[in-house]
């Protein structure tokens, strides 16, 4: 039985790829620059910095668009970006069954804000975030961190996450990865389990 779920943040708990890519888009046409939606999105699938990099080797300007990025779509998440449905609902019964729901993004303080806004803080235990200042995923050093700050055990454990990199940090931690397939354009070969809603985690879990 899993009785530590780690959980990301964007594209897994919150449904906050769409309103980032609306922003970047948006940042871009202001310019004169045309990028395509799903272009936008299949870069920050793998991850913001990779887009981020992409927008600097392209285009000029690239610091100043960068920037009002990252503004436009802080302003944007404030009144657009949700949990995905049925996230409360399960982070509720795993923390009401004596399990734990742990966070290990690569967002920073913005992350925990959000767990209070809707209400899913009091449900966490191990919190980690950019300002954690471990390596980067797929490195298992935040995952290690937690495994022994936690004392768990490695087969209790399970990383839930939206892109390889999130499973390939489990596997390299020696823990089980279940891959949130939130965009059918998307898969993940190496996971250990795929669903496509939370329901679905409801049955695996046994909450």
């Amino acid at each position: 039985m899993y009785k530590h779920i780690i959980w990301d943040f964007d594209g897994t708990l919150f449904d906050s790829y769409p309103t980032m890519a609306i922003a970047v888009k948006t940042v871009l046409e202001e310019e004169g620059i045309y990028e395509s939606y799903d272009k936008i999105m299949s870069m920050m699938k793998i991850s913001l910095t990779h887009l981020y990099d992409y927008i600097v080797e392209t285009y000029y300007n690239s610091d100043i668009l960068i920037s009002k990025s990252i503004r436009h779509i802080k302003e944007l998440e404030e009144d657009n970006m949700r949990p995905y449905p049925f996230v409360m609902d399960v982070c509720r019964r795993i923390y009401q069954s004596k399990r734990y729901n742990h966070l290990y993004t690569h967002r920073g303080q913005s992350a925990i804000e959000y767990l209070k806004k809707y209400g899913l803080y009091e449900y966490f235990s191990g919190l980690i975030t950019k300002e954690s200042n471990f390596r980067r995923k797929p490195d298992p050093e935040a995952l290690n961190f937690l495994i022994k700050e936690y004392n768990i055990n490695k087969s209790e454990a399970l990383m839930i996450g939206d892109r390889d990199i999130d499973i390939l940090a489990a596997k390299n931690a020696g823990i089980a990865g279940c891959y949130y397939k939130s965009y059918p354009l998307y898969a993940c070969e190496i996971a250990d389990y795929t669903i496509t809603d939370y329901c679905q985690l409801i049955d695996l879990l046994d909450i």
